[in-house]
């Protein structure tokens, strides 16, 4: 098991671009589809539970899965796994980058790849939103919660303390369907 949490979680950083958020698909494929290590429900609790905690998406995938499937060892060996292809591939850049930095072909790739990312960070953002806002009240919640990003200055932390807040309001209320964390 060490070694299959090693091969999955090194390949997803080797192969994502564009950092935790380009990397949901990719981490909602391979932990949920290919090796269901995971349901669909825990991995939006785990990418919640990742948004309030400190460190990268992934970083976080890759502990709890580990520590999941093969514990304290399984966490550690995920963990180094997902973070040590970037580190060996920023090493190298670093080291060369003085030389491609005038390069207009290395220049427009670079440039390439962040929207590549952009484009995979709203593929993944789009379907967490189809699979995770499933009933009217998630919606209000979800366009409240949108709205005051987008027209206030609100620090984003604020959103999330005030969502849970609301969350804890409405099931002691029994207002959400089922108790349900999908709202």
């Amino acid at each position: 098991m060490l070694v299959k949490l090693f091969l999955t979680f090194f390949r997803l950083g080797l192969l994502t671009i564009g950092g935790g958020y380009a990397m949901l698909a990719q981490l909602e494929q391979e932990l949920i589809t290919h090796h269901e290590w995971l349901t669909r429900d825990e991995f939006l609790e785990i990418t919640a539970i990742a948004q309030i905690t400190p460190g990268p998406i992934a970083i976080n995938a890759a502990t709890f899965v580990g520590m999941r499937m093969a514990g304290t060892a399984g966490s550690l060996v995920a963990s180094f796994a997902v973070v040590l292809p970037p580190l060996i591939i920023v090493g190298f850049l670093a080291g060369h980058l003085a030389q491609w930095v005038d390069d207009p072909a290395l220049h427009g790739a670079f440039i390439a790849s962040r929207y590549a990312a952009a484009a995979l960070i709203l593929h993944a953002s789009i379907r967490m939103l189809r699979q995770g806002v499933t009933s009217n009240l998630g919606r209000l919640l979800f366009l409240a919660g949108l709205a005051t990003l987008m027209f206030t200055s609100l620090h984003p932390l604020f959103v999330i303390v005030a969502g849970a807040g609301t969350g804890l309001l409405l099931n002691m209320m029994h207002c959400l369907p089922g108790g349900s964390s999908r709202t």
